[in-house]
């Protein structure tokens, strides 16, 4: 009789947490725990490449077997939910807690102002569904590595908040909202119908200085933290290969925030100048966080990419922006570069690049997947595969070329799949 599935797949998942545990033998580090001490991950160090490569096989194959295992009935009998995710994030119950102590269910609930038997019931569904908290003893909370973290990371709390509340809030109104519009505008969405607004998710937060910060520190914690062992490199940087044959040229870093690609950049080229161009309130003060040495090249200027643009430049870099936004509105900032573009004229697109479904592994494309939901229920943006980019190119002028396409992330990276397309203006 033929090997079985899950027998190959616990085989694989076997060979592959044996690289792993030789390695942490190896380099006598702790293997991987939930207890409040233990470390956040695991320790592999630059020469360990392979090892991440094997803990992420292992992984995608535990998730596999564990779907086999469970059958079909599972997914046709959901039970999960985002709830206890969004109590825990709105009511701030990780600072509630000792980091080496304990809070009963009674205290926390008079701190948080609800019952103290539903605030039980929220806190043991995190308990066993997300290994937030555990109860050392019967009626008394204590924290796990993962609340520690949300404790202790004010950064942490700000991408919980924007997953786990504002996005949950909106998941359950994403069929409504695609009943209601069919237009794919991005004030449209799943957001405004829960907001009672009919206005854009970037609208909104303007509205609300309070709410514009905060969802600026979760985009700031979306970048700053992955699964990946901090001390590899990370895959999901800013890459460098497109700017290397550029010579002594002038990059425009469209929409590029406080300038961090573009100080990168500057510092790996000296014959490459940079202006970092955004909405005014995101570059304000910017330049006072460059290197003095860096700064007669690293320039900001204000500009919404839904205007024409007028600075002209060698190469323009659209770093994770298209993803945010619907289709249509993707040719409309393409075209609004066309007025300041010289033949030959390149724009580096850094952003998804989704492999066709089914090439990637379970763990890839249900991070994919995931992301592509998100940018449905906040935005009417989406993630791309190649054809997509295409065909956005071609509608906005037949004369652009895409000259190369290349995958950059990481299966194991928090955050869709992102790749590099380059273009080159002929007309």
């Amino acid at each position: 009789m033929p090997e079985t599935v899950i027998s190959r797949l616990s085989e694989s998942i076997f060979r592959n947490i044996k690289v792993v545990d030789s390695y942490l033998k190896a380099n006598n580090l702790p293997g991987p725990s939930f207890d409040v001490d233990a470390p956040t991950s695991i320790d592999i160090g630059p020469d360990g490449e392979h090892v991440e490569e094997a803990r992420v096989k292992a992984l995608e194959g535990a998730l596999e077997l564990v779907d086999l295992l469970s059958g079909p009935m599972v997914a046709l009998r959901p039970l999960t939910s985002g709830a206890s995710l969004q109590a825990i994030s709105r009511w701030d119950i990780a600072n509630k807690v000792p980091i080496h102590g304990e809070a009963s269910f009674t205290e926390l609930a008079r701190q948080c102002s609800v019952n103290a038997v539903d605030l039980r019931r929220v806190l043991r569904y995190a308990m066993c569904h997300h290994r937030l908290f555990h109860e050392p003893r019967e009626g008394f909370v204590a924290h796990t590595l993962a609340s520690r973290r949300l404790a202790e990371e004010p950064l942490l709390g700000d991408g919980l908040w924007l997953l786990g509340d504002m996005s949950w809030a909106a998941t359950t109104r994403t069929v409504d909202a695609l009943e209601k519009w069919q237009d794919q505008e991005p004030s449209h969405t799943a957001v405004a119908l829960t907001m009672g607004k009919e206005a854009s998710t970037y609208e909104l937060i303007q509205q609300e200085p309070a709410l514009a910060a905060r969802f600026a520190r979760a985009m700031t914690s979306v970048a700053k933290f992955s699964s990946r062992p901090p001390r590899l490199p990370r895959v999901n940087f800013v890459p460098t290969k497109p700017f290397q044959t550029l010579g002594t040229a002038t990059v425009v870093d469209i929409g590029g925030s406080r300038g961090i690609d573009a100080v990168l950049l500057a510092g790996r080229y000296p014959n490459l100048n940079f202006i970092v161009q955004d909405l005014p309130p995101m570059i304000a003060g910017a330049e006072a966080a460059v290197p003095p040495a860096l700064r007669s090249r690293v320039r900001f200027a204000p500009y919404s990419f839904f205007t024409p643009q007028t600075t002209v430049a060698d190469a323009y870099v659209i770093k994770r922006c298209f993803h945010n936004w619907p289709d249509h509105y993707c040719v409309r900032i393409i075209k609004n570069q066309i007025p300041a573009m010289r033949r030959g004229t390149k724009i580096i697109v850094i952003d998804s690049l989704l492999p066709p479904p089914g090439t990637m592994s379970l763990a890839a494309e249900r991070m994919a997947r995931a992301f592509d939901m998100m940018m449905l229920t906040q935005l009417n943006g989406r993630e791309r595969e190649a054809d997509d980019w295409r065909q956005i190119f071609r509608q906005a002028d037949e004369r652009f070329t895409i000259t190369g396409m290349h995958p950059l992330a990481s299966p194991a990276d928090f955050g869709p799949s992102t790749g590099i397309i380059e273009v080159v203006w002929e007309g």
